[in-house]
Formats: structure tokens, sequence, C-alpha cells
């Protein structure tokens, strides 16, 4: 078995109590049958306590306030000190926030951007992402269906586009682009059962000469007279997806109409909130992100054959993020701020970036931590009538 990690994974370490958003609230926590059983056995006082405070039916820890019933006042478990420590968790307490995507002979590891502990390591991170490989030889497995070819393709084209992704010699709109035409193209081959060409493409992808000709055309759509409006409905396009999503805290659909607001009614025009703007949302900032959601779900296609759908749900997320960090900026006054290029690198740099870890965890929780929401938004985003690679190259 092999295992994959970004090099940031070991420096992980729960905040415990002084964490702004504990991991123990706001969402249903889940035991897994193996801990149910262990659960039962337990004697003495930590029993009683288990037996009142499980839901057996719904195999869940029961919450009050949306508080998990093992949670103190301190934020610190309960079944964590009275229970002996790590041994005490159930599986979900045990991993989180780790994240584990399972393909046949690997396993990849990532931390969840749902946490924000984990958020800070992911973009504070300021060097190319390296993703650290390890074997256990002894442990092996096979899956009876697993496309192995789609996978090595899919495997080769991810490796293209974190090389696309990390070339910082090039702006990060259109490294984007790149990769938005990449995954489109590896798509149709898909479609068409042609993963034999699939090598042709990526030497094509390879070549200088991409850079040159998706900087030409990024640079014709916006001198296009419409650019503005097509960047206003796209965004609105990209929001009304939370429309059709579950919602997981109830604070979420207030916070929403919130940005929604703001964003629609800015009281400056939209090229002068997006050149401040950008100077605080960096184009560092952005590649981390997208860096985490490839790498998190982009092989993942091996399972639906979407791979265009990942990547589109990766950028779908990163600009999200983003929209929503503006609108969270705007209203605190950001148009005031970070005026020249030295003020946003320095004075209102640790805010700005202590916004979008907070932002980032907020949607990580309501989107990645739903699979029905994932699997919607990744179905929406299929229609290229309005998701098409042009209205997403109006957001870059």
């Amino acid at each position: 078995m092999q295992y994959t990690a970004p090099h940031y994974y070991k420096d992980f370490h729960c905040t415990g109590g002084d964490c702004p958003d504990t991991c123990c609230a706001g969402w249903q926590i889940q035991i897994d049958p193996a801990t149910l059983k262990k659960y039962k056995r337990v004697k003495g006082f930590l029993g009683n306590r288990l037996k009142n405070e499980i839901n057996w039916k719904e195999s869940c820890f029961r919450q009050y306030s949306g508080r998990c019933a093992f949670l103190n006042d301190e934020n610190l478990c309960d079944l964590y000190l009275e229970g002996g420590g790590e041994k005490a968790f159930c599986r979900t307490c045990r991993t989180y926030p780790r994240h584990i995507e399972e393909f046949e002979g690997l396993r990849e590891i990532s931390l969840s951007l749902s946490c924000p502990a984990a958020a800070e390591l992911i973009l504070n991170c300021r060097e190319p992402v390296r993703f650290l490989l390890a074997e256990n030889p002894d442990k092996v497995e096979t899956y009876d269906e697993f496309d192995f070819l789609l996978f090595t393709k899919l495997m080769d084209t991810r490796n293209l586009i974190f090389r696309v992704l990390q070339d910082r010699s090039h702006p990060i709109e259109l490294r984007v682009a790149i990769i938005l035409s990449l995954s489109h193209d590896l798509q149709e081959r898909i479609d068409r059962n042609a993963l034999y060409d699939v090598d042709n493409l990526l030497e094509r992808y390879t070549s200088e000469k991409v850079w040159s000709w998706f900087e030409n055309r990024l640079g014709q759509l916006n001198r296009a007279d419409l650019r503005y409006e097509k960047r206003r409905n796209t965004v609105r396009r990209l929001f009304s997806l939370f429309d059709h999503l579950e919602v997981l805290r109830e604070d979420w659909k207030s916070y929403l109409d919130n940005a929604r607001n703001i964003l629609e009614n800015a009281p400056f025009p939209a090229e002068e909130t997006e050149r401040r703007f950008h100077k605080l949302f960096s184009d560092t900032v952005t590649e981390q992100l997208l860096i985490y959601f490839v790498f998190t779900y982009f092989c993942g296609a091996v399972y639906n054959g979407n791979a265009y759908g990942k990547i589109k749900f990766s950028v779908a997320g990163m600009l999200l993020i983003r929209e929503l960090t503006c609108a969270d900026w705007l209203a605190s006054g950001g148009m005031e701020t970070a005026v020249t290029e030295e003020d946003a690198s320095n004075t209102d740099e640790s805010a700005h970036i202590s916004r979008i870890i907070k932002t980032s965890c907020r949607y990580s929780r309501e989107v990645e931590h739903s699979d029905y929401n994932k699997t919607t938004m990744e179905h929406l985003l299929g229609n290229e009538n309005i998701f098409g690679l042009e209205d997403f190259f109006s957001l870059l």
C-alpha cells in the first residue's frame, strides 16, 4: 500500500479548547460500529454517561444546543479526559481533520479545510506544496472493478495540473484557465473512450505555446464590452448553487444572503474593487486553495468518470470562497484600506489571511461535509450553458 500526503500534513496539531470553531459542535458526529460495540462494554460512571448521551438508533452522539454532549464548557472533550485519551474516540473523532481518499493500492491523506488549524497551515503556506510518499509493503488490496487505466491517466493529468498551478512565472488567472481547458479536453476523451489519446493531449499542454495562446484568449475576453455583466451574472449563478444544497448550520442562509446583498450593492466600480481586493486575495492563496481541492477530489473521477466536473468543483470552490471573503472585506470597510501594494503586503495581510481562513472553514463545513452537497454541486456545474469555459474565464 502506498500513501501520499502534502508536506505540511505532519505539522498539524489540534488547538483543543483554543479552537475558534470547535469540530465538536455544529454537526452530527457519527460513531462507527466497532466503537459502538466498545462503548456498550464501558462500565462505571463513564459507561452510564455513554449510555445516556448516545443516540443508539442513529449511531451518533447526542447534541445540546448544537454541541456534542461530551463537549464541556472549556471546549474540551470529557470522553477524551475521562476515557484515557485518544483511544476513547470513535473513528470520526480520531481521524478528523484528516481526510482519506481510497484507491486500489493507494491512500491519499489530506487535512480538511473546515478545521481552522488545518486551514491555517494550508493558506499560510508560501512555498509550493510538495507531496510526500510512503509505502507499507505488507498491506495489499485489490478492487474488483477498479479502472486502473483511467486512474493512471487521471494521475498523469493531475501531475500536469499541479505543475501548471505552481508555475509562478505566470499569473494565476492564466494557470486556472489552462487547467480548466485541460480537464475539458480530457473529459472529451473519457466520454468517447479514447484514453489512448491522453498522452498526446498532455504533451500538447506541456508546450510553451499553451501559455501565449491562453494569454491572448483571456486578453480578448477582457477587452469585451460585456465582460463586467458576464462576470456579474456568473457570480450570481455560482451563488445560486447554494439554493440547491442542504443547510448544515442555522446561520448559513442569513450569512449567504448578507454576502449576496453586499456584492450586489458594492458602492465602487467593480474594476476598482477587484484591483484592490486582488492585492490581498493573492495568487499564492488562490494557488494553495486550488492545490487543496484538486489533490482531494480530482482522482475521485475514477469512480464516476467526471474529471471536468472535479476541476469545475475545485475552481468553483475557490471562486466562492474568494467572493465570500470579498463581501466580508467590503463590509469591514475594505475599500478604505490596502490602497497601495505596501499596505496589502504588510499592514493588512495578517488580518486578511485570518478572514480568508475563517471564510474557507465556513464554506468547507457547509459544502465538503455533505456528500449530497458535493454531488449536487458537481452535477449542477455540469450545465455548460451557464457554467461553460468562458463563464469561468470571466471570473479570472
